[in-house]
């Protein structure tokens, strides 16, 4: 019964019940009111004028008191309503009466009489033994003598009228109540059955039906923005395991190459006794796919920290114009033998906030990919300027460059862009550098070549640490 009440829909529908239960009850009690006051006022209005005709039409005729020279008191309205009349006399005795005789309820009258000030009527209702009635009572003056006039006229219609009113009421308010009830239920389950969809599709998703979407037709208000937010979130997540996918296809692609070319080159050798100059060439195509293998591990490693979040750079002051010479030198001699020129335009001096390893492998990778995509004779030109408070760094070779059409493609992992611009590179290194720069708070982008020849790399890093922290020195292992 606990977890009854706990469901949205029932405690909707209790409150709203309980609020039209509160407003008709309220509504049928002061129309029962206003009912009953006018009924009562039809009554004391006809008690009022039956006592105006009889207080014009009484005169004294000696010892007793007739009404328009008869002694028989009419005994009901002009409309025919029937009333009661009784004279009394101050010394209590019955001078004339008409209807119903006045026996206890004359001395209630009197009662009453005694406290009436000058000639204003009393009206009250009084419960008989035998019936209920509603009673006037006023002082006449009639003769030189003081008598009281009492009229009186039954409730018992009245009462009939306000128990069926009663009953009436009651009854329309439980019907309205129930009305109400289901109504509310029935609206509450429309209202929230998007809501239950969106329960049961969430319920109901793994990590091969992320295609299911909410197609309810809903309008743009909270219910809708919810059921679209839902979509989106789907997209992501669709968006997401099918990047997982794809990432885990092509790492598994990308590592099962180096470790096929090294169990093939131990078989081939253990077959059979080999010389020393084989035994060494062995070794050194080992070593080779060994440290191929270990390339792409480690750029696996550090992107997953870098989805992680946990990809944190370890900043501290780098000269510009030092890294870019010294990853200039490193790369001259592979560049020589393609007779690749590299050429580096320092600026003068300047420092920046970085992470040395990070900085260095981005560089690295920039240059790495010029020198293998760039014809022989062609060159390569690094450069570094600060503008606008941050670093711009430029990696700008003289190859074939990239296709426009696959360019929103470039730094997404594992992409074969272009057949002459990852030739022999595992689809990595671009997309580290956009994690390495992403992680400093900087950009990496391919920059429009009017002429369309080569490419150009520009990397905007801020000048200093923007989130003030500091780090201690760290070594390019």
């Amino acid at each position: 019964m606990r977890r009854l009440f706990r469901r949205t829909r029932v405690r909707l529908t209790l409150t709203y019940t309980g609020v039209v239960a509160l407003a008709l009850c309220a509504g049928a009690a002061a129309f029962w009111i206003v009912f009953s006051d006018a009924l009562l006022g039809s009554i004391d209005s006809s008690l009022r004028g039956q006592a105006q005709i009889l207080a014009s039409g009484l005169r004294a005729s000696g010892s007793t008191v007739v009404f328009n020279g008869a002694r028989i008191l009419p005994s009901e309205t002009p409309e025919g309503a029937p009333i009661a009349a009784a004279l009394v006399s101050a010394d209590g005795r019955i001078l004339e009466q008409a209807g119903q005789p006045v026996d206890a309820a004359a001395a209630r009258a009197l009662a009453l009489a005694d406290a009436a000030s000058n000639a204003q009527p009393v009206i009250d209702s009084r419960r008989t033994d035998a019936e209920h009635e509603r009673f006037l009572v006023q002082r006449l003056g009639v003769g030189g003598e003081r008598v009281t006039l009492i009229l009186s006229r039954s409730l018992d219609e009245y009462d009939q009228t306000m128990g069926l009113t009663t009953a009436a009421l009651g009854a329309t308010v439980v019907l309205l109540v129930l009305t109400a009830g289901l109504s509310a239920y029935w609206l509450a389950g429309r209202v929230l059955r998007p809501v239950r969809i969106i329960t049961a599709t969430a319920r109901d998703l793994g990590e091969h039906s992320l295609d299911r979407r909410i197609t309810l037709d809903l309008p743009p208000d909270e219910l809708g923005n919810l059921a679209a937010t839902f979509n989106e979130m789907l997209d992501r997540l669709e968006a997401a395991f099918q990047a997982l996918r794809r990432f885990t296809a092509d790492a598994a692609h990308e590592l099962r190459s180096p470790l096929t070319a090294l169990r093939a080159e131990v078989e081939v050798v253990a077959r059979h006794p080999r010389d020393r100059s084989e035994y060494q060439a062995a070794l050194d195509v080992v070593l080779r796919e060994t440290e191929r293998l270990g390339g792409v591990t480690d750029q696996l490693l550090l992107l997953a920290r870098a989805d992680a979040g946990t990809l944190r750079p370890q900043r501290e002051a780098v000269d510009v114009s030092d890294v870019l010479e010294e990853v200039a030198e490193r790369w001259r001699p592979l560049a020589a033998e393609s007779s690749v020129k590299i050429t580096v335009r320092t600026p003068g001096e300047g420092m920046i906030e970085a992470d040395p390893t990070l900085l260095w492998r981005l560089l690295n990778n920039l240059l790495d990919n010029a020198i293998r995509y760039t014809p022989p004779a062609g060159h390569i030109i690094l450069s570094g300027e600060q503008a606008g408070g941050r670093w711009v760094l430029t990696v700008e070779d003289s190859g074939s460059g990239v296709d426009v059409a696959m360019r929103p493609f470039l730094f997404q992992r594992f992409r074969a862009v272009a057949a002459d611009y990852h030739n022999g590179g595992a689809g990595l290194g671009l997309s580290l550098c956009a994690a390495i720069a992403t992680a400093h708070g900087g950009s990496i982008r391919l920059a429009d070549d009017p002429d369309d020849t080569g490419a150009r790399f520009v990397v905007s890093l801020p000048v200093h640490d923007g989130d003030g922290r500091g780090s201690g020195a760290v070594s390019r292992g």
